[in-house]
């Protein structure tokens, strides 16, 4: 309900009272201005000066100081959280991972036990990098000048790279004891171990 409606319920006597009461005013400018500089002569309002032109280079120079700072972080962030192939001490080895067309089967098992597995290599330090390829892709020469390119499933081999690691081990030996305990060789895959030429 609204104060006009209010005030049409009110009885005329209360409607006399009403309007009889003293309207709210605002103080003159000077009492406002005695009031507020005795306040700051007692030290209980400080006010802060408007807006000035000098604070301008003040505030360039914070904002460019932010941007820097910032991009710092992003650029050291970025330089720390990829590996770095070139800081690898040990000799790199690729592992391609070949599979049966079709092999598809026992998908989640294998996720589970390759990202375990991965999780183990990386622990122990040899792990560089690997994905999984999607099964779709080409193949690409040139014939005679020209570009030829064919869909890798029109290709006729039976056997496909399905992903790939990139690991790091003092040797072939020991690059070919890490390969030997991926689970891709469990379901039947084909890895093949190649050496990074890093000279």
């Amino acid at each position: 309900m609204s104060f006009e409606q209010d005030r049409d319920e009110l009885s005329p006597e209360e409607k006399a009272r009403l309007a009889a009461l003293p309207r709210k005013r605002s103080p003159t400018s000077s009492l406002e201005e005695r009031i507020i500089g005795a306040l700051k002569v007692k030290g209980l309002i400080h006010l802060k000066p408007s807006f000035q032109l000098w604070s301008l280079p003040r505030l360039a120079g914070a904002f460019t100081v932010a941007v820097v700072l910032l991009a710092l972080g992003f650029g050291v962030g970025k330089w720390q959280s990829r590996p770095s192939l070139r800081a690898s001490t040990q000799p790199m080895f690729m592992m391609l991972l070949y599979e049966a067309r079709g092999a598809s089967e026992h998908e989640t098992d294998r996720v589970i036990e390759y990202t375990a597995w991965a999780r183990t290599i990386a622990q122990s330090n040899h792990m560089l990098g690997g994905a999984k390829l999607q099964y779709d892709g080409r193949l690409m020469r040139r014939i005679d000048g020209r570009l030829d390119v064919l869909d890798i499933s029109a290709y006729g081999e039976d056997e496909q790279i399905a992903g790939y690691f990139l690991i790091q081990a003092a040797d072939y030996s020991e690059a070919e004891k890490i390969a030997a305990s991926c689970p891709h060789l469990k379901y039947g895959g084909l890895i093949e171990l190649r050496q990074i030429d890093q000279s």
